[in-house]
């Protein structure tokens, strides 16, 4: 089944062979004595998460704690408390009455909870005075640093193996200039010490992320080892699709090839798809792919859609030009300096945009510019005056497509609904009020229907209250679109050249 809410471990965990082996690596060398300090480095949502509780699953005799930087807002150094308090539930937690986490969040009793666990009575008296100091002392620059020791003072006091993951670890570089002091120093002379503690930290922004742990100025300067995690390869990627989809609507080959092209191996996008798909009657096809794609990314209430609005947000702000130099990238890769013609600024301040979009915008070797994410690309060019016929362009056949460009370059939104919602027609073009249903033929002049066929459209159109016209495709004669009301009838329906609407807008409008 597709999980697009919570990480994916078990086993519906799929492909990070090579990654997850790397992790093991880490957990074998830490049992031996030798921790090491791990950077997972990647785009939101590509299953950094997974991919460690994926190896604490794997890994039973390590206790693992996972935090997010995030789970404190506005961000401050309460992060410590809370590592150490899942700490301390994730080694004494078989032996403890109920969550120490939990009792401290509510404002009950930690003391009754710590001397409920015999565990606990046993431990040295430093160390459980550093834990029910837990939940009383304020936060100050040396209460974080028991916060942070207490990793390595639990697993020496128990003989235990620990792993400390800190998920968007790069955010705490805005805590340097708190009262309480710059924390990163704090952090690495701490960790330093530890002997049975591993730490792995990962982020999704990964030119700040990179930075701290790479820059000679930073505290972290060659403390840590990086591991890059990117989208899966179009093998792995089809294969979530066919192997994840319920045993009775199994995804074909030939339909998760098709997403994959479209959307490329990044697994949150590939399980949003596989979920929107396979919530629809099997078995699936060309015009279901359409359909799933038009309800997640090209439409305003979709997921992938709200997911990319979202990060657009975040990336320009209220930035006109910063918005404007993601949708001339959207259109194609360019150098600085054509970058600045697009958006009419000088290169200094286009590059300076640039600096502000982060990862948004990545640089080539060759020193060209591009968007980071294909897909984000595709949503951004959809969602311009006149984009709705980007749908089109990547999953329409060539007749639709070329339908389609012409209907958008006279005004019109292209809408491509499920076959419930369209009936007979290929396609629903807006103008304003007006709604135009499009059937779509590939065949020169004169067109021929049968009486069942005809009589079904003309009934849909009817219930649909829409106009209604043929579009004609043809080598050589381009995009024609005839008039039903022209057509000639007899045992078949028969559209000709005396059908050809000259003026498709003021047809509609009149």
């Amino acid at each position: 089944m597709f999980r697009t809410n919570q990480p994916v471990t078990g086993p519906t965990f799929h492909d990070r062979a090579v990654e997850l082996g790397r992790l093991l690596t880490l957990i074998e060398e830490l049992r031996a004595g030798h921790p090491r300090w791990l950077a997972l480095i990647g785009p939101r949502k590509i299953g950094k998460t997974s991919l460690i509780l994926e190896l604490s699953r794997r890994a039973r005799d390590v206790d693992v704690i996972v935090v997010d930087t995030q789970e404190v807002s506005p961000l401050s150094m309460e992060i410590f408390r809370i590592q150490a308090l899942r700490l301390v539930d994730t080694v004494l937690g078989a032996d403890l009455p109920m969550s120490l986490e939990m009792t401290v969040a509510t404002g009950g009793d930690a003391d009754a909870v710590l001397d409920g666990s015999t565990v606990f009575s046993g431990l040295p008296a430093r160390v459980k005075t550093a834990i029910r100091s837990l939940g009383r002392a304020d936060m100050s620059h040396e209460f974080a640093r028991v916060c942070l020791d207490l990793p390595e003072r639990l697993a020496e006091a128990l003989d235990r193996r620990i792993l400390v993951a800190v998920d968007e670890f790069q955010e705490l570089s805005a805590l340097s200039g708190s009262k309480g002091g710059d924390p990163l120093p704090l952090i690495r002379s701490t960790w330093q010490r530890h002997s049975r503690v591993a730490y792995i930290v990962s982020g999704s922004g990964r030119s700040m992320l990179e930075e701290m742990v790479t820059q000679e100025r930073s505290p972290f300067f060659q403390h840590f080892s990086l591991q890059y995690i990117g989208p899966f390869s179009p093998a792995d990627a089809v294969l979530l699709l066919t192997r994840e989809s319920p045993s009775d609507r199994v995804i074909p080959d030939d339909v998760a090839h098709r997403a994959v092209e479209v959307l490329g191996g990044h697994p949150f996008y590939l399980q949003i798809f596989g979920e929107a798909l396979t919530a629809r009657e099997a078995p699936y096809d060309e015009a279901s792919l359409k359909e799933a794609l038009q309800d997640v990314l090209f439409s305003r209430s979709g997921r992938l859609s709200l997911y990319f609005e979202l990060q657009h947000s975040r990336a320009v702000g209220r930035s006109a030009y910063m918005a404007a130099a993601l949708d001339a990238l959207a259109d194609r890769p360019r150098r600085l300096s054509d970058l600045a013609r697009a958006i009419h600024a000088p290169s200094a301040d286009t590059s300076r945009y640039i600096e502000r979009l982060g990862d948004v915008v990545r640089k080539r070797k060759d020193g060209v510019y591009e968007l980071d994410d294909a897909v984000f690309g595709l949503w951004l060019r959809w969602r311009r005056p006149g984009g709705t016929v980007v749908p089109m362009s990547i999953v329409g056949d060539a007749a639709e497509r070329e339908v389609a460009d012409t209907l958008a370059r006279a005004g019109f939104e292209l809408v491509y609904q499920s076959r419930a919602s369209r009936g007979s027609f290929d396609l629903l073009a807006t103008r304003g009020a007006y709604q135009l249903g499009v059937q779509v033929k590939r065949s020169p002049l004169p067109l021929r229907f049968d009486r069942a066929t005809w009589q079904r459209m003309h009934a849909d159109a009817k219930r649909f209250g829409w106009r209604w016209v043929i579009a004609s495709v043809s080598e050589g004669s381009g995009v024609r679109f005839l008039d039903p009301d022209a057509a000639r009838r007899g045992k078949e329906i028969r559209l000709t050249e005396a059908a050809i609407i000259d003026g498709l807008v003021a047809w509609l409008e009149r």
